[in-house]
């Protein structure tokens, strides 16, 4: 089976699984203290904590066998960014999603 083959049969057979979903989403909440981001407080966030585990979900789609390019790149150590590239054959189309995973830490008074 060709490679553009594989990464198409391997995208068609994704699903939402809530259940891997919820867990992902315990562990990012599970490391949520250290992305507080208020330099003025000396807080300053590790957003790598974070993408390790996204990293660590996208893991059985990338790599020489998967459909996608998964790759962190950091300008400032522990605060790298994420990239995803779906490789096309011969039309190029590109999307963008940006997010962040830094939070403000909020009032405790109000």
């Amino acid at each position: 089976m060709s490679s553009e083959k594989k990464q198409k049969t391997a995208l068609s057979e994704l699903a939402f699984d809530s259940v891997r979903y919820v867990e992902l989403l315990g562990k990012i909440m599970g490391v949520s203290e250290s992305l507080q981001n208020n330099p003025a407080q000396g807080l300053y966030p590790k957003e790598d904590l974070c993408s390790d585990h996204v990293l660590a979900a996208l893991a059985p789609y990338s790599g020489p066998d998967g459909p996608l390019k998964v790759e962190r790149i950091a300008f400032l150590e522990g605060r790298g960014n994420v990239i995803i590239t779906y490789p096309g054959a011969t039309d190029a189309s590109v999307a963008f999603v940006g997010s962040h995973m830094d939070v403000v830490p909020a009032n405790p008074e109000t």
